[in-house]
């Protein structure tokens, strides 16, 4: 797999059939569904897909929800397949925009403390570690007893 050659990030909107394939990610990646918090009462949120090629089928996402000034990524995917690519730091860049346009204060996230990747990608993107939250996730499924690092970044570095 090539590094985001003819990659698109766009947001879904009323894509049905891309919602869905997102939705299939999220189960397959994560050990439980990230993504129907992004479909709470919360509004409006916001969802990016990236397909490796324009038109084909969605290899990663990152769902966004607001919460008072903060933009909260509440999952941020990438297909097995398709990870090293690029295609996780260009759905990151995508929600930061979200959040400029949007007139966030500031973005956060969790992730597992376990997550050494993710924690570097994330803290390459100006990305601090707030507050580590003990057992935020299933300790039978992530390790350091299921913690967690809620990490947060200004909206405009």
């Amino acid at each position: 797999m090539g590094r985001l050659d003819g990659s698109v990030i766009e947001p879904v909107g009323a894509d049905l059939v891309a919602l869905a394939q997102a939705y299939a990610l999220d189960v397959t990646v994560f050990p439980h569904s990230s993504l129907p918090v992004v479909f709470g009462l919360d509004l409006p949120p916001v969802l990016f897909v990236a397909r490796a090629e324009r038109g084909g089928p969605v290899v990663g996402f990152v769902g966004l929800r607001a919460k008072d000034d903060v933009l909260e990524i509440c999952g941020l995917a990438v297909d097995p397949a398709h990870r090293r690519t690029g295609l996780g730091r260009a759905l990151l860049k995508a929600a930061l925009r979200s959040a400029r346009q949007r007139g966030f204060a500031r973005v956060a996230l969790q992730v597992s403390t376990g997550n050494a990747a993710a924690i570097v990608l994330y803290e390459s993107e100006g990305f601090r570690r707030a507050a580590r939250l003990a057992g935020f996730y299933s300790p039978q499924r992530f390790p350091d007893g299921g913690d967690a690092w809620r990490m947060v970044r200004r909206a405009r570095l």
